[in-house]
């Protein structure tokens, strides 16, 4: 049996260099052996991890989720599925086969994922759901945990309503673009900068809501967008999107039309490798820092408390999971946040 597991690990390990490096392919996977000297004897328990993509947030959330199995003693086995529902299923009943203690899922989608989900219920797996809620029977899952996703959009709505205050005479004409359609977490992030800024009775007659459109929550689709926005909107000055891939598609969109980017003011969530970099240049005035790592530190708290068999809520909130982060802050939050 170890031996066939080396050889499932071996091979997973072959496709996750795949996958991070943004194969096309509908899934990747890698299996860690550089941990405890228990999971290099190949004595610890198998945890795996299926996630949804792996654009520029999720490898870092499946670098964390890596780094905190290993200082667990586990041996964690991590899944791609591209946003595919179909690969995520199949990576799931893989996971299931290698014998996964517990399984953690970052969904692909609010009800597609649910057979996933109850795939491990059925399993008597233990499945942590993680960053985005699942529609699946709650008796197929051991614990939800996520940030507050209306948290998300009521820090990028309190920076917009803050600029507006620092600069009195300006009027912002805002395109918003969203990530996935169909998911509640877009929803709530999107209901969250609503209700902080568009339905703000302090911004009235300053900001208008002109388009809005699904990018799901992929860069060229952002571009597209943004493209046609700037042409069909030429007043449009500022931009508020939901993932720091999609504000690269705008911001390179609007450099593609030849015009400043400096006098747009573009918004995200993420905090990701590409949103700092887009921070430091000046290109993106904020986005907002997800704690990841804090993610993966509470995941994995889970993941142990299903192991000793222990009952716990079925959601469990992050505190704080959602911050804030400008050009003038980011390394004191990603340091504070143990992310630098």
């Amino acid at each position: 049996m170890k031996k066939f597991l080396a050889l499932v690990l071996s091979a997973a390990l072959a496709l996750s260099l795949v996958a991070c490096g943004g194969s096309d392919s509908s899934s990747g996977s890698t299996g860690s052996t550089g941990g405890s000297s228990a999971a290099a004897s190949g004595d610890a328990p198998l945890i795996g991890y299926s996630l949804n993509s792996m654009d520029s947030t999720m490898k870092q959330m499946a670098d964390f989720f890596q780094e905190t199995a290993e200082e667990a003693g586990w041996e964690p086995v991590l899944l791609n599925a591209n946003g595919d529902v179909s690969a995520e299923l199949s990576n799931v009943e893989s996971l299931i086969n290698m014998g996964c203690k517990a399984i953690v899922i970052m969904g692909c989608d609010t009800e597609g994922s649910a057979p996933a989900v109850e795939a491990c219920g059925d399993a008597g797996i233990p499945c942590i759901v993680a960053g985005r809620a699942i529609n699946a029977d709650e008796s197929s899952y051991y614990t939800f945990v996520s940030g507050d996703h209306h948290l998300a959009g009521e820090v990028q709505g309190k920076f917009v309503n803050d600029y507006l205050a620092a600069n009195p005479d300006v009027t912002l004409n805002i395109g918003f673009i969203r990530g996935q359609s169909g998911s509640q977490s877009v929803a709530d992030r999107y209901a969250g900068f609503e209700d902080t800024c568009l339905n703000n009775p302090e911004n009235e007659g300053r900001v208008n809501l002109v388009a809005d459109q699904y990018a799901e929550f992929d860069a060229e689709k952002a571009y597209n967008i943004t493209t046609d926005m700037l042409s069909t909107y030429p007043d449009i000055n500022c931009f508020v999107t939901q993932s720091d891939d999609q504000a690269g598609g705008i911001i390179n969109a609007i450099k593609a039309q030849g015009l400043n980017v400096e006098d747009y003011l573009i918004v995200s969530i993420d905090c990701s490798s590409t949103g700092i970099d887009y921070l430091r240049s000046g290109e993106l005035d904020a986005t907002v820092l997800m704690a990841m790592r804090q993610l993966a530190v509470t995941a994995a708290d889970y993941v142990q408390k299903a192991m000793d068999g222990e009952t716990v809520e079925k959601a469990n909130p992050i505190p704080e999971y959602y911050q804030l982060a400008t050009a003038d802050n980011v390394d004191d939050l990603l340091a504070a946040n143990g992310m630098a």
